[in-house]
């Protein structure tokens, strides 16, 4: 059976380490690229070119990759905690 006519197949699937971002207005599918030395992690296009941090915005990843990604630049070091708080006294 062809995966596309599969109701079960996930065309976002991370298991196999594939990375889904959006750049600019396109979306791409990435592969993360751990250096030998001590250079951060980067994502890579299918081209082969780095795609800088500021210019990508990720929409899936493997679990697995979420240290790297981080040190890479690619996600915040800390989540954004979108609830409001104050340090006010009542």
């Amino acid at each position: 059976m062809n995966p596309v006519d599969d109701p079960t197949h996930d065309p976002y699937d991370t298991t196999h380490g594939a990375i889904f971002a959006r750049i600019g207005h396109a979306f791409h599918r990435l592969a993360l690229r751990i250096p030998n030395g001590g250079d951060k992690p980067a994502l890579a296009d299918a081209a082969g070119v780095v795609v800088d941090p500021r210019e990508v915005e990720l929409l899936r990843w493997p679990p697995e990759a979420e240290a790297a990604l981080r040190r890479g630049g690619y996600l915040p070091i800390q989540p954004v905690d979108m609830e409001l708080w104050c340090n006010c006294a009542d």
